[in-house]
């Protein structure tokens, strides 16, 4: 399904399809957790209940993101031996 980033105020949003939010009961003012994939541009929403029972943190998710893509030749290398 194709969505289209709109502006509002001065941040950015997404509209959530009407038929996922039937299927899971979401309703405005919900509270969610959002997991952020920069490497591969990537939102992963889900539960807020969901979110606080990772076992890793989404600032340590995010720090093993940044080392990944600054050190991706040299881990590629690494795993050569």
């Amino acid at each position: 399904m194709i969505q289209k980033v709109i502006q509002v105020g001065n941040s950015l949003a997404l509209t959530i399809p009407k038929s996922f939010i039937d299927k899971t009961g979401y309703k405005a003012g919900d509270e969610v957790f959002v997991h952020q994939e920069p490497k591969s541009k990537s939102l992963i929403i889900t539960s807020k209940e969901h979110g606080e029972k990772m076992k890793v943190s989404p600032e340590l998710l995010s720090w093993i993101n940044e080392i990944e893509e600054k050190y991706t030749e040299t881990i590629k290398e690494l795993a050569k031996i």
